[in-house]
C-alpha cells in the first residue's frame, strides 16, 4: 500500500528546504558579525521541526510490515455472483458523466454500514448512463459474506474509493 502524503505537505517541506538551503548560502558568504547572517540562521533553524517529521516517516516505513492486500487475482476470470440493476448518481462534472467504463470495474457495495468489494461487468456496448437502470452482472470478492445480507430488491450504495456512484438493487443470483 503507498503511503498518502498530502500535496500540501509536500509543498511546505520543499519550501523549508529551499529557505534552509538559501539560509545556509547566506551563512557561508557573509562576514560573521551582520544582521543578514543572523536572518541565514534563522532560515536554518525554521527546518528543525521538518527534519524530525521526515525520521518519524522514515521509521514508520521501515517498520510497516509488507502485507499483500486481498483482491481479485488477475490470472482467474470472472465468475458472476448476482445480477444486479444500478442506477448512478447525475453527474456533479460534466467530465465525470461516465464513471464507470466498460470492462470490469473495481467497486465497493455498501448496505448500511458494511461494504462488500466486488467487479462489475460492463459489457463494451452497455456503459452505464446516469440515472437510467441497467442490469448488470456482479462477483463479489467474499459471495459467502456478501450473498446472505443482500436481499432481493434490497437497495445498496455503489462505491468508487470514497466517491459513492450510484444506487442499485439485487435482481438475482447467478448460478456459479
Amino acid at each position: 500500500m503507498k503511503p498518502n502524503i498530502s500535496s500540501r505537505r509536500q509543498i511546505i517541506t520543499i519550501v523549508l528546504l529551499l529557505l534552509a538551503i538559501g539560509g545556509g548560502l547566506v551563512r557561508w558568504l557573509t562576514p560573521p558579525p551582520s544582521l543578514i547572517r543572523d536572518l541565514g540562521t534563522l532560515l536554518l533553524v525554521l527546518w528543525l521541526p521538518i527534519v524530525g517529521n521526515i525520521i518519524a516517516w522514515l521509521m514508520a516505513r521501515a517498520h510497516r510490515p509488507k502485507v499483500q492486500q486481498p483482491g481479485f487475482s488477475q490470472d482467474a476470470g470472472f465468475v458472476p455472483s448476482a445480477r444486479v440493476e444500478l442506477t448512478l448518481f447525475p453527474a456533479a462534472v460534466p467530465a465525470e458523466s461516465r464513471p464507470v467504463r466498460a470492462g470490469f470495474f473495481p467497486c465497493i457495495v455498501v448496505l448500511g454500514t458494511e461494504g462488500f468489494s466486488a467487479l462489475l461487468e460492463v459489457p463494451q456496448s452497455a456503459e452505464p448512463v446516469p440515472e437510467v437502470p441497467q442490469a448488470l452482472q456482479i462477483q463479489f470478492l467474499r459471495p459467502e459474506l456478501a450473498l446472505p445480507r443482500l436481499q432481493l430488491d434490497r437497495e445498496f450504495t455503489l462505491l468508487s474509493g470514497r466517491k459513492a456512484l450510484g444506487r442499485g438493487k439485487l435482481l438475482d443470483l447467478t448460478e456459479a
